[in-house]
């Protein structure tokens, strides 16, 4: 029988468990993977290449885990693509037949979407192609939901003035979320999340907080193991941020058959296309033209978190400084791999927005201090 595993990929793991699920594989079938600590790190670490990313190691070591608790089906992120990541699942099925597993594996490629389709109705409950496409369906409106939850998040816990309320609503909604299997009752969920967050969790209407972005390599902007918790200690020290980067790059199919929707990646390319003219791979261009367009918005400064060794995201480093001093927007970067120390991390974190609040007050010229709310932070 076949037990079905996938990497842990920060709070879109929970997308991940829902596509098996919206394909009735039964619950018995599903390994899910835990919450990822430094030994999944390290076991990793010890079965890679030294030169490869941190993701892949990560990724490796949590699917190991996974395998180790009964897994023999692999679902990997793969296929044709300018970043590495591609070659993950081809990768790592080779080491873990050097380590002795027989394991299936699959590998998801968004560039072939029947080929997806496909592979998914393999592992359902003897799903028909409407069917698989009416599960898959209901993952892209969730993934927007989601997306609205991480921002609520990383606004409000920034500001409440209770702690804790924030992580409260934002598990209580999620369980909501995910226990909603129809499309109309999704959608219509998803407008009563702003409001739920408004009127459960009380905040500093006048804390004039600082407003940092957060661009980088995908997997360790969304991962919390691999970032350090950033957004969390970001927000403990009165900060709201926004992550610019998201799964619907890959998974908003409407989108990319609407011709009158621009999604929010290509808006980032415009944006970097002075700088960067091509594509590049990864994330890297679009991590250029958040930069620029959150600058043209108002925002304070930007952190730029990367993997070690991730040629994208090393490219677009190379220019930051450039739209840096052009745009007059501060940018942290932040490199992350096995070794990265919690305390230097935080250090940094703590001088950068010491540095932003001078900075600011030069700016203001004594003008007062603007009150806040979730929709003047909101930009979608």
């Amino acid at each position: 029988m076949s037990y079905i595993t996938y990497p842990h990929f920060g709070p879109m793991t929970l997308l991940f468990k829902s596509i098996f699920q919206e394909m009735e594989v039964p619950e018995e079938r599903i390994i899910n993977p835990h919450t990822p600590n430094k030994r999944t790190l390290d076991i990793g670490s010890k079965h890679s290449p030294e030169w490869m990313c941190t993701p892949f190691k990560l990724s490796l070591g949590s699917l190991i885990e996974c395998i180790d608790r009964g897994a023999n089906h692999v679902f990997q992120i793969g296929g044709i693509g300018t970043c590495r990541a591609s070659c993950y699942g081809p990768v790592q099925r080779v080491i873990t037949e050097e380590l002795g597993y027989k394991v299936k594996y699959t590998n998801i490629d968004y560039h072939k979407p029947m080929d997806m389709l496909r592979d998914l109705q393999s592992v359902s409950n003897n799903f028909n192609t409407w069917q698989a496409l009416g599960a898959l369906r209901k993952i892209w409106v969730k993934n927007h939901s989601l997306d609205l939850v991480e921002h609520l998040i990383n606004f409000y816990r920034g500001v409440e003035l209770e702690k804790g309320e924030t992580d409260r609503v934002a598990k209580e909604v999620h369980n909501k979320l995910f226990s909603i299997h129809r499309v109309k009752e999704i959608k219509e969920y998803h407008k009563l999340i702003p409001k739920m967050f408004e009127d459960q969790v009380q905040i500093d209407e006048y804390a004039d907080p600082l407003k940092i972005g957060i661009i980088g390599e995908i997997y360790v902007v969304l991962e919390p193991m691999l970032h350090l918790n950033l957004y969390r200690r970001l927000n403990d020290l009165g900060v709201i941020c926004r992550n610019t980067v998201s799964l619907k790059k890959f998974t908003d199919l409407p989108a990319k058959l609407n011709p009158f929707v621009k999604e929010y990646y290509k808006i980032y390319r415009e944006k970097a296309r002075p700088y960067m003219q091509q594509y590049a791979g990864g994330d890297g261009q679009e991590s250029l033209g958040a930069t620029i367009l959150l600058r043209e918005m108002g925002w304070d400064g930007m952190v730029h978190v990367w993997p070690f060794s991730c040629m994208p995201e090393l490219s677009a480093q190379t220019i930051i400084p450039s739209i840096s001093e052009d745009y007059g927007m501060p940018v942290l970067p932040l490199i992350v791999d096995e070794q990265t120390g919690e305390a230097g991390f935080q250090t940094r974190l703590e001088a950068f927005i010491d540095m932003l609040k001078i900075k600011r007050e030069s700016e203001r010229n004594g003008q007062p201090v603007e009150k806040i709310s979730w929709d003047t932070f909101n930009y979608d």
